[in-house]
């Protein structure tokens, strides 16, 4: 049986590889997306920087396990997930977060 849920979520880590000097420091997070259906996803264009920013404002409910640079936890707050998608490689994580929960695809498949 399929049961339809009006605005269903889920929750993924989030694997972030942070430029950090001859490689990258991985780091994770946590993030609550909601599954946008065709409606939602209508006009929201991912072929840009403005778009995909666009994008995960409608997808992200929610991100967990911030810290600052001083290791202390950040709450979640409008202005924090802002800060976040100005973060390219933060943005790639997400999305790419958002579109293995979205299709059940597994790392390295």
């Amino acid at each position: 049986m399929f049961n339809i849920i009006e605005r269903p979520t889920f929750t993924r880590t989030v694997k972030v590889r942070v430029p950090k000097g001859d490689g990258v420091d991985e780091q994770d997070f946590k993030a609550t997306f909601n599954a946008m259906d065709d409606d939602a996803l209508k006009g929201l264009g991912m072929a840009d920087i403005e778009g995909t920013k666009e994008f995960l404002r409608q997808a992200v409910a929610s991100l967990d396990d911030l810290a600052g640079a001083d290791g202390k936890p950040i709450p979640y707050s409008d202005e924090i997930r802002e800060t976040v998608f100005k973060l390219p490689y933060a943005r790639i994580a997400l999305m790419g977060a958002y579109h293995n929960g979205m299709n059940g695809l597994l790392p390295g498949n």
